[in-house]
């Protein structure tokens, strides 16, 4: 088995391949197993992985159909080719004690993260020293039982530097943030009479965006002095814009050396964020922040590599970094008997049974199935939204009608991609005499320090001379940029579910394929479905659903042990 042949069957793609052949060349680096080894490591890392573990079988390397057709070396025949070459002795390759290769970078990033988490374990906790205060505080901002979640995430906030507040959608995350946020900032204007500086920060446009509305939204319904509320913002940044990115995504302003300015920082929608902004963000965080880490773990983890949010939550379970994960659990968007809220918590706890059955009603207006044979007459469904937000060219109507409504896909190519749906929506949409419409929805796909707009950022492109878009920002409204010199985007009249992430829209068509394929996950079907503030519209067969849920999206890393060993 050679790599050229499993390039030539698409097991394996030519960056990976010449990845190892360029190491290979190194004097005393190279064997096949060693080899092979890299290429598979690099293929790990494309997919989200940040390691190969040597254990695995070609079984759950490859597709079922190609696995009987090749072999791979033992773990311990890997790994004494492994130890004997250059590459993992102080070279680009690293072999842990667990049998995990890394490319070295992605070994030191897993290192650098649980380094920052260890040393912030000793920063002295923010409490209150009168507990009587502090009581009368938490009864009045968190109103619910004494030992309700909410209150358990004030208390680990005050008692931690870092602390992680889980939840799903509709859990109240957010207006448990705003409330923890004002007892903070409460206490530290009786202690020392200023107000803290704090930070709200996502990982996309849209997301901060959404943020900073929700958080405006939550001020209204905690009970704290006008004087708290004040200090509270209303406006999010991106991480990305937050940490200065410059040009290539490589590097950022912000560092140890010149840290963010702020004491209280929140970071939400984190099961996006991968190990490189993680690392960066807990440098940049100054040393005696309190750091608020939200998000949902259940979702897909972000697209480059890492699981952080789901490895850290771990960590909180079982090792040294111990009870830092507070979950919220009632869900306050649904209502109990209302399908869609069925839907999203039977998926998200992989119930076959009951997600078969809420798909099979005739009688919900809120979740709607159709077979593979209906998506013609979504599709037209489709091109009625579509036009309705075409026909607007004011910056605000047409994101506010974006919000509305969404087609989702698992995938950006074939028959049921992202570019394909988006093709037939823009057929239908065309003139008699096959003009396109002046206005096109498009989604940002690289980010740009110069011109301040990021990947996942949309955008309303206007025809004329020259083409505009006007950009929808997460801290400055809409601002207006030349078509020329926008960053690389596409058009947004189908997205796939990773790019939706982060946002929510009011009705969601969620099309499938009519194959399984490995990329359909639990986590995927849990992300699109949730998305949905009112409903969901699913086209596709119901086996490939049955399929779905019973594969889990996993991620190799070794980030939950470094952080115990960080922790001694």
């Amino acid at each position: 088995m050679s790599l050229a042949d499993l390039q030539s069957r698409g097991l394996i793609e030519r960056l990976d391949v010449e990845l190892a052949r360029a190491l290979g060349r190194m004097p005393g680096a190279s064997s096949p197993e060693v080899e092979l080894a890299i290429a598979l490591t690099s293929r790990n890392v494309r997919r989200g992985h940040s390691c190969f573990p040597l254990g695995t079988s070609a079984a759950e390397i490859w597709a079922r159909d190609a696995a009987p057709l090749y072999s791979v070396p033992d773990a311990e025949q890997w790994r004494k080719a492994l130890a004997k070459s250059r590459l993992t002795q102080e070279g680009p390759l690293v072999l842990d004690e667990a049998g995990r290769l890394y490319l070295r970078r992605y070994w030191q990033l897993e290192r650098d993260i649980a380094r920052q988490l260890a040393v912030r374990a000793s920063v002295p906790p923010i409490v209150a020293d009168d507990a009587a205060w502090l009581n009368a505080s938490l009864e009045r901002l968190f109103p619910e039982e004494p030992d309700s979640p909410q209150r358990r995430a004030a208390q680990n906030a005050l008692q931690h530097s870092i602390s992680l507040l889980c939840g799903g959608p509709g859990t109240g995350k957010t207006t448990t943030v705003a409330a923890i946020v004002a007892l903070i900032i409460e206490g530290q204007l009786r202690a020392t009479g200023a107000a803290p500086k704090v930070m709200l920060l996502a990982p996309t446009g849209k997301s901060a965006a959404r943020l900073g509305e929700a958080v405006r939204q939550a001020k209204a319904r905690i009970q704290a002095s006008e004087e708290v509320l004040e200090q509270i913002p209303e406006q999010a940044s991106t991480v990305h814009r937050a940490l200065g990115m410059q040009r290539g995504g490589m590097h950022f302003r912000r560092s140890a050396d010149l840290p963010l300015e702020a004491e209280v920082l929140v970071v939400d929608e984190a099961s996006m964020i991968d190990l490189v902004l993680m690392r960066q963000l807990l440098e940049a965080t100054p040393r005696d922040a309190t750091l608020l880490i939200v998000g949902d773990p259940d979702q897909l983890t972000s697209v480059e590599a890492g699981s952080v949010l789901r490895d850290l939550v771990t960590a909180s379970a079982q090792t040294g970094w111990r009870d830092r994960a507070t979950y919220l659990t009632t869900t306050y968007r649904y209502d109990e008997e209302q399908p869609l809220g069925q839907l999203v918590a039977a998926i998200r706890n992989g119930e076959g049974s009951l997600v078969e059955a809420l798909l099979a009603r005739e009688d919900a207006d809120d979740v709607v199935w159709a077979s593979a044979g209906g998506l013609q007459a979504e599709l037209d469904r489709a091109a009625t939204h579509w036009s309705e937000v075409l026909a607007t060219g004011n910056a605000r109507e047409h994101f506010e009608l974006r919000g509305r409504y969404v087609v989702l896909s698992p995938f950006r190519r074939g028959p049921v991609g992202t570019r394909q749906l988006g093709s037939s929506i823009r057929d239908r949409l065309a003139s008699p005499t096959g003009d396109a419409p002046r206005v096109t929805p498009i989604i940002i796909e690289e980010n740009s320090h110069e011109l301040r707009v990021y990947n996942g950022d949309f955008a309303m492109l206007v025809g004329g001379q020259p083409p505009t878009a006007t950009v929808q920002s997460d801290t400055e409204g809409f601002r207006e940029i030349a078509e020329a010199r926008l960053p690389r985007f596409s058009d947004a009249f189908a997205l796939s579910v990773h790019k939706a992430q982060g946002s929510e829209f009011d009705e969601v068509l969620l099309v499938l394929p009519e194959e399984d394929a490995p990329l359909l996950t639990r986590e995927l079907l849990y992300t699109a479905v949730s998305r949905a503030r009112k409903r969901v519209r699913v086209v596709g067969p119901k086996q490939i659903v049955a399929a779905a849920l019973e594969r889990r999206a996993q991620r190799y890393s070794g980030l939950v042990d470094a952080i115990g060993r960080a922790l001694g």
